[in-house]
């Protein structure tokens, strides 16, 4: 890796901080290519990790926690109930990083808030799927089988632009898709019927519905086999989850420590492993350097 200064690192972060969403591939070659000049006297070994629900305090402590272990490193969990909390408890020092958001939404966030986070890598992500304990193949599909999707207006268009994807069904292309509801498809050859859930509870409808979408978190959460789904959303550039850190702690040696942590084949081999609940996320662009 390049190796640059932290000055330089946090000149530049600086400098596109206004630029929240236009310039996330500039972040990610600052952060990930760099190496940075470690702090010797401001070592931290105990760790505080904030995390929201979803899989992510489980990655890090299942994949890249025994990594960091012999190096003597521990780590505490704190999980908050919302996507604001994280952010905030990290900018007021109340925990050394957090690992539950993607580029976007930090860069949005700390732009909003005038918080000086930085993101440091991209870790693996799960996204939306498509399952179903009736067919085996989105091909299998029938006429007229029953689609279950989530209610809320976010999620619901989310879904149907997942299908749409996946060449299920095609929305009106003179429509906005962020916004689509059922009543926006211009194609749907096998005449599907679309039933709206609360996001949270299509796990348990699953067997009750020939055929649902559903958020990754939630299906992580509810057990469900990620590699298994009939079509995994392919997540946008900025849209990867990331570790972040306060920006002024970027030449910190855990930093330096977690960075070849993600970077390196013993992790990227756990995540990719047959046997790892891990295996189906969307993995980072690091995974192919």
């Amino acid at each position: 890796m390049k190796k640059i200064t932290i000055l330089a690192v946090v000149l530049a972060l600086i400098a596109v901080s206004g630029c929240a969403q236009t310039n996330t591939d500039d972040i990610r070659a600052i952060i990930e290519r760099a190496a940075y000049h470690v702090e010797p006297a401001v070592e931290r070994k105990n760790l505080k990790l904030g995390v929201a629900a979803g899989p992510y305090g489980d990655m890090f402590v299942e994949m890249i926690l025994p990594l960091l272990a012999p190096k003597g490193y521990t780590v505490e969990l704190v999980l908050y109930d919302d996507f604001v909390k994280p952010n905030m408890a990290l900018s007021n020092h109340e925990v050394d990083l957090n690992m539950f958001q993607h580029y976007r939404y930090l860069n949005n966030f700390k732009f909003e808030h005038d918080l000086d986070l930085s993101a440091i890598a991209e870790i693996p992500t799960v996204s939306m799927g498509v399952f179903s304990s009736r067919f085996r193949t989105l091909e299998d599909i029938r006429e007229g089988a029953v689609v279950a999707i989530p209610d809320d207006a976010t999620n619901l268009a989310r879904a149907l632009r997942v299908l749409e994807t996946a060449g299920v069904v095609t929305i009106d292309g003179r429509i906005d898709k962020s916004r689509a509801t059922v009543e926006d498809l211009s194609r749907n050859l096998k005449n599907l019927e679309f039933v709206l859930l609360p996001a949270n509870q299509l796990v348990s409808e699953l067997p009750n519905h020939d055929v649902a979408v559903i958020n990754g978190n939630f299906a992580f959460a509810g057990g469900l086999n990620i590699s298994g789904a009939l079509y995994n959303e392919v997540l946008l550039e900025g849209y990867v989850n990331v570790i972040a850190v306060r920006t002024e702690d970027l030449g910190r040696q855990f930093v330096h420590d977690i960075l070849d942590v993600v970077h390196s084949d013993a992790f990227k081999n756990a995540i990719v492993d047959d046997s790892s609940k891990f295996n189906g996320f969307q993995l980072p662009m690091s995974f192919s350097q």
